[in-house]
């Protein structure tokens, strides 16, 4: 049995890793560590008191990253290497979950790091929205929010149901640490997977409800869309009251029907809760109430946020995907001005500034080191937090000089003060082997395409290769607690870019901005960008009209006027690049046009996926072999 195993698995390049009882760690690949070029400062850091660094440029690449992680069918191309993807992905009710971004590397959306994402991209321009405005940003981030928010709509299905994951990392019961990576496994472009998949497997929708709960996810989605409708009111209204609407009825299933998904028995939210274990869900129903109130000005919101804000006081302590405490001191002291939240906040920060009550780990040359894994996505969600707080408290209030000194040094410390920016295509000295796929094997630049996969991995992971186009404003995760680093793929934790390191990190720019001022900086375009339409694969470049200064060189638009960007008017007037009115388009792929559902607790729910033709290209047959080498798994164990 053993051997037959072991033939199955080696004739696809399976990963199939049974998880050893110890910690392990990565092999290196023989590539150097390398040491920042500039030594750690002796003094007190001081803040700059003009701008050090063009943040409108870095704002403008942060908000150009996310169109690298778009899913569904885009409604222009901005990217030469990235186009329509997940072309079946459709929920057990036929909803339409191509929309959204992928979480990093993958084709996943994992449920509570995406809402946390889309949640904080309002979060941004709630708090700095005139600032991105004044440097024409601001159109591309509603843009960019309301994409995530389609999605989180069509996710929601009725009161009892929505999707809390799309897609599968791996299989295999976890209890017995056994490991068959899926969606982990594929080393190609996000264009193509369906063609890669195996039978039956292609982005399926998991779904949490009232009797297998995930109030976390259910709370974080609430918040999202409560928090796009805050935003998104003043430029379309209907648009708000059906995200209010989604936003009650999922707090509504939240609190109605409490529970973790790290309790859940579907496979799925098992490995969901191995990469990103929830640690209680208090803290999003707090942040759903709390945006709700932010939303609708409705005191019984108001009333229910300080409610489940104290009931979640261990969660006060950190901000992330995963905990919520430290934002809502933040954003309930900026809707009400109350002391009670003022003091949660300071004493939060008082953890990170320099002073007596100073507890956190930091390198030699300044980063907050909350964590090796992401450490600058962290830094600049700390960073985020302390100018949004000190722009409600007043640039010139005295609480606010170390809290903005503390963010500039953040900032500053990941976009190059020593000699190495974290900033994928910004400055001169950036990471050329981030871990992400799509700009490594592009669906315009796959050398390896129909090659076994366990071969393409190994030319990613050791970094054989270096990234065939610019990932460009991607943050990276960050170097080692000495400041030391590898340029390489080897270790994810320090080289992984995903949707979540950029969302604070972005507001934290415009954060910036606010705080030195609107006419330190000049708008920032995709002029000189290369976004890869030189090679020889690519299609032909959108031409942008005369009117756009955003997406070109083009001069004389006025600052700070939406109707600079030709794809804000698309979105606003409902037509296509060319002008043509929209018609609905979904991706449903030819081969396999059934749902892919697996639902906990509702025995009535379709799971179902036809068969694919078994003809086409070599990367079609390893898909095939890879689905009977599951089904082989699955039975020997």
């Amino acid at each position: 049995m053993y051997i037959q195993k072991a033939i199955l698995l080696a004739l696809v390049g399976v990963t199939a890793t049974v998880r050893a009882q110890t910690n392990e760690t990565s092999e290196e690949d023989g590539s150097p560590l390398l040491t920042p070029s500039k030594p750690p400062l002796t003094e007190p850091y001081v803040a700059p008191t003009e701008p050090k660094y063009n943040y409108a440029e870095v704002m403008h690449k942060s908000y150009l990253f996310y169109h690298s992680q778009k899913s569904g069918h885009l409604p222009y191309q901005r990217l030469a290497w990235r186009s329509h993807s997940c072309k079946n992905c459709i929920g057990a009710h036929g909803e339409d979950l191509s929309q959204g971004w992928y979480e990093a590397a993958n084709t996943m959306k994992w449920g509570l790091p995406y809402g946390f994402t889309a949640t904080q991209l309002a979060y941004n321009i709630f708090m700095f929205g005139d600032a991105m405005k004044s440097v024409d940003e601001l159109a591309e981030g509603l843009e960019l929010m309301k994409w995530g928010a389609d999605y989180l709509i069509n996710a929601h299905h009725n009161d009892t149901h929505f999707v809390g994951q799309l897609g599968v990392s791996a299989l295999g019961p976890i209890s017995k640490q056994i490991e068959l990576d899926v969606d982990f496994n594929y080393w190609g472009p996000p264009e193509e997977y369906e063609d890669w998949v195996p039978t039956g497997l292609p982005h399926t929708a998991y779904y949490s409800s009232a009797d297998d709960p995930a109030s976390e996810i259910a709370g974080e989605y609430g918040a999202a869309m409560a928090a796009t409708a805050a935003i998104w009111r003043e430029y379309n209204s209907t648009y708000a009251d059906e995200l209010i609407d989604h936003s009650i009825r999922l707090y509504k299933l939240a609190t109605e029907h409490p529970g973790s998904y790290v309790n859940s028995s579907q496979n799925a939210f098992e490995w969901a809760t191995f990469w990103y274990p929830s640690t209680r869900y208090e803290d999003e129903i707090a942040w759903n109430a709390g945006w709700l109130y932010a939303a609708t000005k409705d005191p019984q919101w108001l009333d229910q946020a300080k409610y489940w804000y104290q009931k979640s006081n261990e969660s006060w302590y950190e901000y992330s995907w995963d905990e919520k405490g430290a934002g809502m001191h933040v954003l309930m002291y900026t809707l009400t001005k109350d002391d009670f939240f003022y003091n949660n906040a300071v004493e939060y920060f008082d953890f990170f500034l320099p002073g007596p009550k100073q507890q956190a780990k930091f390198t030699p040359r300044g980063l907050a080191y909350v964590d090796h894994w992401g450490s600058v996505g962290y830094s600049g969600n700390i960073a985020f937090l302390m100018l949004a707080f000190a722009k409600s408290l007043g640039w010139d209030h005295p609480k606010s000089k170390e809290l903005t000194t503390f963010a500039i040094q953040q900032i500053n410390y990941a976009l190059g003060d020593y000699g190495y920016s974290w900033v994928v295509g910004f400055g001169d000295n950036y990471p050329q082997m981030p871990y992400h796929k799509s700009s490594y094997n592009a669906y315009i630049d796959y050398p390896m395409r129909g090659r076994f996969q366990d071969e393409v991995e190994g030319d990613f992971t050791g970094s054989k290769t270096k990234q065939r186009f610019i990932l460009y404003g991607a943050v990276e995760g960050g170097p080692n607690i000495d400041d030391t680093y590898h340029d390489d793929r080897s270790n994810y934790e320090y080289s992984e870019v995903t949707q979540d390191y950029n969302a604070a990190w972005t507001g934290a720019i415009a954060g910036l901005i606010d705080y030195y001022g609107f006419d330190k900086f000049e708008p920032y375009t995709d002029c000189g960008l290369d976004l890869g339409w030189t090679h020889p694969n690519a299609s032909a470049q959108p031409v942008w009209p005369a009117d756009d200064c955003y997406h070109t060189c083009n001069k004389g638009c006025p600052r700070g006027q939406m109707s600079s960007s030709h794809s804000w008017k698309m979105l606003m007037n409902k037509v296509n690049f060319d002008g043509t009115p929209i018609t609905n388009q979904k991706l449903v792929s030819t081969s396999n046009k059934k749902a892919n559902v697996s639902v906990a607790g509702d025995k009535n729910a379709p799971n179902a996926a036809s068969s694919k033709s078994s003809s086409g290209n070599s990367s079609k047959a390893v898909g095939s072999l890879l689905g009977l080498v599951m089904i082989s798994f699955a039975l020997l164990f």
